[in-house]
């Protein structure tokens, strides 16, 4: 969260955030009192946990797909609390999905916490009582990853041996010297994360990876000040990186950064591979798995083969524009709206540089690829139109069944949400290092006149009178030239470094993850998307404060000033909500029945 006054109506808040999580908990003992049965996929995952339990490590269900990270989860900690109180004797579905939600409301927020403190690079003062901030508090209120907290289900434990195989990671790389320790923690914890979704090789491997290659490079790189292409490839071999803001880039600038990066890396290949060997080994257990099982899936896995589908990064970005305009409103109003018309609480101060919408040549590469993923590639999986209790259901009946050109006429509408979600990466105040055109050395001093002499005394006598100070130090040695560009390049470093999620690079490495995780999956689910949506939450940068509110925000008790400065995370606060009872309200008690499957009720889900 941003600077608030410290008030006490802004602590208070801030002991209030943590208080948020026990809505998990209450939404689990609803699905308790109303659903006591095994619903869907808990069916096949409800009795594999008890299969466990009863120490029948053999049995398996064909019908599961992913690895029994869950089950083994659940296991150990029935395990734990049973050797403490003595109960539960039987692993029912409550008893399993406690499990669940203890993951989301205590483990997850607590570490989500740790890698958001680490990832801007600021200490967490917060009392004992208010660690958590409203940014986490809203993670976890994230419609998707709340709804499934409170059924029995894999989404909430893969996200949170990410999540902590995140933190180890990001520990190891901040040390000037890495602890062999840290690091096989870290390849566990990658490992670990495959024994619940085997997607998460993209992440604990790809993204990790990627960001670590990208922050080796940016320590032993200055920065490259050309923009041509065959002028960046060459300074790549004399370590100059071309990685410009977000915000200052086109999509010139992504391919542009791509040759940068490889050239880099090129120029510093035995560095690379050795800051990588944790992230190949992740790799390579994973490789032995699929050998010795002869698939990525476990189970149906004539329903699982995977499959180029492109279209499902089409997908995307209106799933992010759904949940997450609430933070994109005050950048576009700040881009579309001409400064008079802008709400002084809204008014973040975009120079006139970064006021712009996508360029006419952007649009003309842009649409038509996207059309022709539309028409080429678009792929409807049986279980997505046969299934009318999931949401992407009457998605897909809009888009496939209502008009031939409806489709396509949804172009726009990713097209849109593409560039909101990727430009929102780049919102964050940057300044640049101080510049100069010469240093110019000083002359030597002339002899003092009698005159000068005198008017000098009499201006040290005035100054003694006001200040009792110590005498001032002798003038230093001016800066020579090359001094100076050493400070401006270290500066720019140091800028680098702590805006390194507001740069191409880390957008390329984000989108790699993100392509390599969906494209695969020819099933549209919007569980898929909950670690994506996540990675983009976390590293979004803190919402820049209102031009009206910048000025001695820290000594104003003004409800005006806290709500305009937090006003987007309040927004997304409400709109978290007002979904998760809406979606809630319709799975509890919108319930319907099939004519094939007379007497059981139906329910809605996502």
């Amino acid at each position: 969260m941003n600077a608030q006054p410290r008030s006490g109506l802004a602590l208070a808040a801030r002991y209030v955030v943590p208080f948020g999580l026990l809505l998990i908990p209450l939404w689990m003992t609803q699905v308790n009192s109303v659903v006591p049965e095994p619903y869907l996929d808990e069916a096949f995952h409800i009795p594999q946990a008890q299969a466990y339990w009863a120490h029948k490590w053999t049995q398996w269900d064909p019908a599961i797909t992913t690895p029994p990270g869950l089950y083994i989860f659940s296991y150990t900690v029935c395990a734990l609390i049973l050797f403490l109180r003595g109960s539960p004797t039987e692993l029912d579905p409550p008893a399993l999905r406690a499990t669940n939600a203890v993951a989301a409301a205590v483990l997850l927020p607590l570490r989500l916490q740790t890698v958001l403190d680490t990832v801007r690079k600021q200490k967490n003062t917060r009392p004992s009582g208010a660690w958590l901030s409203h940014t986490v508090l809203n993670i976890c209120l994230f419609p998707p990853l709340f709804f499934f907290s409170g059924l029995y289900y894999t989404d909430i434990l893969a996200l949170l041996v990410v999540i902590e195989a995140y933190n180890w990671d990001l520990n190891r790389s901040l040390r000037p010297r890495r602890s062999v320790l840290e690091t096989l923690v870290f390849v566990g914890f990658g490992v670990a994360a495959l024994a619940f979704r085997q997607t998460n090789i993209f992440w604990v491997s790809v993204f990790f990876g990627g960001l670590q290659v990208v922050r080796r490079l940016r320590r032993a790189t200055r920065t490259c000040s050309s923009a041509a292409l065959a002028d960046i490839f060459q300074a790549g071999l004399k370590n100059e990186l071309y990685d410009p803001l977000v915000l200052d880039a086109s999509l010139a600038d992504y391919f542009k950064t791509t040759v940068s990066l490889c050239s880099v890396a090129l120029n510093n290949f035995g560095s690379v591979v050795s800051c990588l060997v944790p992230y190949l080994l992740i790799l390579a257990a994973f490789g032995g798995f699929v050998l010795w099982n002869g698939s990525v899936v476990l189970g149906h896995k004539e329903f699982h083969t995977a499959s180029l589908h492109l279209a499902q990064m089409l997908y995307l970005w209106p799933y992010f524009l759904f949940f997450s305009w609430p933070l994109l409103l005050a950048p576009l109003a700040n881009i579309l709206l001409p400064t008079f018309m802008l709400p002084k609480f809204l008014n973040q101060g975009f120079p006139a540089s970064r006021r712009r919408l996508p360029s006419i040549l952007t649009v003309i590469i842009v649409l038509p690829v996207m059309l022709a993923v539309i028409h080429f590639n678009t792929i409807v999986h049986p279980f997505t139109l046969a299934d009318n209790r999931h949401y992407v259901f009457y998605v897909f009946r809009i888009l496939m069944r209502s008009h031939p050109y409806t489709r396509y006429a949804a172009t726009s509408v990713y097209f849109i949400g593409a560039w909101m979600v990727i430009s929102a990466m780049g919102y964050s105040p940057f300044t640049a290092p101080p510049k100069v055109a010469s240093v110019v050395k000083p002359e030597p001093p002339s002899e003092p006149s009698q005159d000068s002499t005198e008017k000098k005394q009499q201006k040290s006598n005035r100054k003694q009178k006001v200040s009792k100070k110590a005498a001032p130090a002798e003038p230093a040695d001016p800066i020579s030239p090359e001094a100076w560009a050493e400070l401006q390049e270290h500066i720019m470093r140091r800028q680098r470094a702590q805006h390194e999620t507001s740069r191409v690079s880390f957008v390329l490495v984000w989108l790699a993850a993100t392509t390599l995780s969906l494209i695969t999956a020819p099933l549209v689910e919007p569980r898929y998307l909950i670690i994506p949506w996540v990675m983009w939450r976390l590293h979004l940068p803190v919402s820049p404060t209102p031009v009206v509110y910048r000025k001695g925000v820290e000594n104003k008790d003004d409800l005006k000033a806290r709500l305009a400065i937090n006003f987007p995370l309040f927004l997304e606060t409400a709109w978290f909500l007002l979904l998760n009872v809406l979606t809630g309200a319709l799975f509890l008690h919108g319930g319907f029945e099939w004519p094939q499957e007379p007497g059981k009720i139906q329910r809605f889900l996502w």
